[in-house]
This record gives C-alpha cells, structure tokens and sequence, in this order.
C-alpha cells in the first residue's frame, strides 16, 4: 500500500475522530486512542514496524486517559502506557520474524507497568519488589534459552 494511502487513513481517522468528539457527548479523551487504533491499523496492513510502535503506545495510553476520565484511578494512565509498551513487544515477538531489538518496549513498558500498579494497589513500594522479581525472571531466562554461546563452542585455549 503506497505511503499516501496510508496517510489518507490516518487523517480520515483523526476526522473522524474529531468529528465524533464534536458531534456527540463524547470527551476529547478518545482522540488518542483512536489516532493509536489508526496506527495499528496501518501497520497490521502494511506490518511496518514503524505504524507498530506509536500505535501500542497511543492505544494503551488512550485506554488509560479513557479510564481515568470516566472516574477511574489516575494510575490506570501509567498502566496503560506500560501496557501499550508491551503490546509492542508482544506483537512484534509473535507476527512474523522479530525484528532486531524487538525486546526494548518491555523495559519502559515493564517500569511503567510496575509504577501504575502500585498506584492501582495502594502498595506504594511494589515497583521495589517487582524489578528484583523481574531480574530473576530475565536471568532465568538467559540461563534456560537455547542458542546461547556457550564454554563448550569455544576453542582450546579460549576463556
């Protein structure tokens, strides 16, 4: 699909979007989910890593504003951007091959996750008890992966 195409979808939803804000009761807070739904169109036509990325940010943002504009905890705002950074991640590892780098949205999204369900739960320390948690995970799963460079590929001699 050409660029321009793509770019008229975009802005036919951000109209759209606009529009529905204008002509209903709906709250502004709708436009940046909508504009990252138009992303993660654009990139489940084209698969386009770059439509990926500001989609999930956009969409979990947008459903964390929504949220918390419809009398929700503050916190679902952070969660939800830690969950857009996620979706990132998740779908770049499951459609297609990964591209390089495909991990890097599970860090902020890992720290912003941990930081909005703190403020979901009330414990304001969680995020200290989450990252410890979290490098054990990681570790494990470096130890346990298969490929991994290992003493027995290396040469004589090679420490």
């Amino acid at each position: 699909m050409a660029t321009s195409r793509i770019l008229g979808l975009l802005l036919i939803a951000i109209g759209a979007a606009l529009l529905l804000v204008l002509t209903t009761g709906v709250g502004g807070e709708v436009l940046v989910g909508f504009l990252g739904l138009a992303f993660l169109a654009a990139y489940a036509t084209t698969r386009t890593y770059g439509f990926l990325v500001p989609g999930g940010i956009l969409t979990g943002l947008g459903t964390g504003i929504l949220i918390a504009a419809r009398d929700g905890p503050d916190a679902a705002v952070v969660l939800g951007l830690g969950a857009g950074f996620l979706v990132i991640a998740l779908v770049s590892a499951l459609v297609g091959p990964r591209p390089a780098g495909w991990w890097w949205p599970l860090i902020p999204g890992g720290v912003l996750s941990a930081v909005g369900a703190a403020g979901l739960t009330g414990v304001e320390d969680l995020p200290a008890y989450l990252v410890p948690a979290a490098l054990v995970v990681v570790g494990l799963l470096l130890l346990l992966r298969r490929g991994g460079s290992s003493s027995a590929k290396k040469g004589a001699g090679e420490d």
